[in-house]
């Protein structure tokens, strides 16, 4: 009985950390990171094989580098990071989906989600 609980305390979902991952630009780049509760900025990193400080994202496979930056908190869904603001994933999402942009692609509808994190959310 006592191992069952040892199990469950590291696979229960009720002590998993949950980050919310912010964007400052896309393309040409995606600018990614996540704060933790000291605010501090960690950036997300695919290179090959990194040393990763927090695995975050939905699959929790994401591989974020802690910085020594600290992060200002504007509000929910917009931090800024230096001298860039980042808006999170959830806010970029609802900006897209209330104003669509079709895409140039001839018979598609694809929308991409291209834009930038300004002070006042995500512009397209």
């Amino acid at each position: 009985m006592k191992h069952f609980f040892l199990l469950l305390l590291f696979v229960s979902p009720v002590f998993a950390e949950k980050y919310t991952i912010y964007t400052t630009e896309k393309p040409p780049f995606s600018l990614s990171g996540i704060i933790d509760a000291d605010k501090t900025f960690y950036y997300f990193t695919n290179a090959y094989e990194p040393k990763c400080d927090i695995y975050g994202g939905e699959s929790g496979k994401w591989c974020f580098m802690k910085t020594s930056t600290k992060a200002k908190i504007i509000n929910k869904d917009i931090i800024k990071v230096g001298e860039s603001y980042y808006c999170s994933e959830e806010h970029i999402q609802a900006v897209n989906k209330a104003n669509p942009k079709p895409s140039s692609l001839r018979y598609s509808s694809i929308d991409f989600g291209y834009g930038k994190c300004t002070k006042d959310g995500w512009v397209r």
